[in-house]
């Protein structure tokens, strides 16, 4: 079954441009090679890291939209695993991130509808809209 997927990778900041070329062709070709395909690569290029990695503050990130069978991924997992000049990768699969976005935006809508039909009421139990007091009557209830 085909599913979407986002493919994440940090490169060594040490390798040539060259080298992160191939490393891109590489990932591109393997989501090919598996009857995959390729919808977007996004080259953010050099970044600071959130943390230190083998010494270094900085990486080349790259990311790859893609869609492909669910059963091609630990191939390509462990071919991104095996390449020395990537120092962090993730792969992740979007529908559930689509599917679980989808349930919160459908759950806002209705508590939406619902507060839209219930009455502006604060915790009193009060009605919220109602006018405000005039002087006269803040200066009897205050008892002056």
């Amino acid at each position: 079954m085909q599913r979407s997927y986002e493919i994440g990778f940090i490169v060594n900041p040490d390798a040539t441009e060259e080298e992160v070329k191939k490393i891109n062709d590489l990932v591109v070709s393997l989501v090919e090679k598996n009857e995959g395909k390729v919808d977007k690569v996004d080259e953010w290029g050099r970044r600071p890291l959130a943390y230190p990695i083998e010494d270094h503050a900085e990486g080349i990130y790259t990311f790859v939209n893609a869609t492909m069978d669910g059963g091609n991924v630990a191939e390509l997992e462990k071919r991104i695993k095996l390449s020395e000049k990537v120092m962090r990768y993730i792969i992740m699969r979007l529908d559930d991130r689509l599917r679980k976005s989808n349930r919160l935006v459908k759950k806002w809508k209705r508590n939406d509808e619902r507060r839209s039909r219930e009455p502006n009421r604060d915790q009193d139990g009060d009605d919220r809209r109602r006018e405000p007091r005039s002087r006269d009557q803040q200066e009897d209830s205050d008892g002056k």
